[in-house]
């Protein structure tokens, strides 16, 4: 599958809102949005490890199923290319170098530390399409703690969540589904 025909399904998978999920670090949903002392102490203490739990099954689903794997391209991005007065960072010229390409044969200790800059910097994202039981699902890795699954079910939906349990977090089923 070429990068094209990738982005015009992955598109389609976000704007779809069906069959929704998303990683959550804890059982519960919290009441309110009063638990900044706690997002602080989990920002410094345990972001690590939830990238390092995100990569794991990230990895594991490119190498169960057919999968592409791409950046987040966001449309600003060409904005900020045409502007005289942006200077760009050594970060941004890497990624440049990276859009519209299959990230999957970067190799794995590449890909890993690309993975973890998405969750611990806030930075970015990493769209993974992956073809289930004849059809798309995709695993899409935002910034900070935000990874979701679109249109995930039967088998899939299984197996991540069997993957997403052995790391010690939860898959819970996004609202307005």
């Amino acid at each position: 599958m070429n990068s094209k025909e990738a982005n015009a399904i992955i598109d389609d998978l976000n704007e779809q809102n069906h069959n929704d999920y998303y990683i959550d670090f804890v059982p519960i949903t919290f009441p309110n949005e009063d638990f900044a002392e706690l997002a602080d102490y989990l920002e410094k203490h345990y972001k690590p490890d939830f990238a390092n739990k995100i990569v794991f099954i990230a990895f594991t689903i490119m190498h169960y199923y057919e999968s592409y794997v791409s950046l987040v391209i966001d449309g600003d991005e060409d904005e900020y290319e045409n502007d005289e007065d942006y200077e760009a960072t050594e970060t941004d010229i890497y990624f440049s170098k990276l859009r519209y390409k299959d990230l999957r044969h970067l190799g794995l200790e590449e890909l890993a530390k690309l993975i973890s800059k998405m969750v611990i910097d806030n930075y970015r994202g990493i769209n993974i399409l992956f073809k289930n039981d004849d059809k798309f699902s995709l695993m899409a890795i935002e910034d900070e703690y935000d990874t979701y699954f679109r249109n995930l079910s039967g088998n899939a939906l299984k197996l991540v969540d069997q993957l997403v349990n052995h790391q010690g977090i939860y898959l819970k089923k996004a609202p307005n589904n």
